[in-house]
This record gives structure tokens, C-alpha cells and sequence, in this order.
């Protein structure tokens, strides 16, 4: 919940409620994470008042090695910039934030070489 609130201060358009299915953000994906929610909060801005509505977050979360970034309401600028976000999230360790690929054996995750060889260890931190 501490990352939420960090978000939604520093985004106040896209976070002005806890998204109601949830928040949950690996700590690979963060900076990407960020790079969207600068793309859709200019964008917010920029809507006129009486469009912004429910333009929101509905949910943020990792299914098959991947972000899933969900609104409440969107714009197909919007729709555009998450559907690149999420393509990119596949190429991007969920761990460390380096160059990753989606891997399985168990969960897909998108791991890099490194933080892999550490899942294969047990190592529980990945």
C-alpha cells in the first residue's frame, strides 16, 4: 500500500482512489511504470474536465510474465500508450529491471539470465 500512496501523489489523475481490483507492481517494471503514468497524466491533464470522468486506474498487476494495466475509461491515446507499456513490461526482468525474456517453469515471469539462474537456485527473492 506504501507504493500505492507514492503513486497516487505523484499522480493524482490516474490514482484518486485505490484502483478497485488492485495494485500490485513488481519492482522491475517500476520505472516503466512511471514512464506511463507520466504519458497518461499529461494526457489527463490535457482532457477536457467534463471527459475526464472515470478516466482512472480500475487495476494493475503481473498475469503470464507480463503488466495488465487496466482503466476504468479510456481514450484510444490511452489504450496506445498501456498496450505499449504491457508489450514492453515482456522484455524487462520483474526483478531488477534489466533486459529480460518470458520464461516458464512454474510462473511465466520475465526474467534476465541472472535473476533467473537465481529462481533456479530457490532462491525466494525471485
Amino acid at each position: 500500500m506504501d507504493k500505492f500512496k507514492e503513486f497516487q501523489q505523484k499522480y493524482p489523475n490516474l490514482f484518486r482512489t485505490y484502483p478497485r481490483s488492485g495494485f500490485e507492481l513488481l519492482p522491475g517494471w517500476e520505472g516503466l511504470v512511471h514512464n506511463l503514468c507520466n504519458v497518461l497524466e499529461q494526457h489527463i491533464a490535457g482532457l477536457p474536465q467534463e471527459l475526464r470522468g472515470d478516466v482512472c486506474v480500475a487495476q494493475v498487476k503481473e498475469k503470464f510474465g507480463t503488466l495488465r494495466w487496466y482503466m476504468c475509461q479510456e481514450t484510444p491515446y490511452i489504450s496506445g500508450a498501456i498496450a505499449m507499456a504491457e508489450d514492453m513490461s515482456g522484455k524487462i526482468c520483474d526483478t531488477c529491471g534489466l533486459p529480460g525474456k518470458q520464461r516458464s517453469g512454474g510462473w511465466i515471469r520475465t526474467l534476465c539470465d541472472s535473476c533467473f539462474a537465481e529462481r533456479d537456485k530457490g532462491i525466494d527473492n525471485v
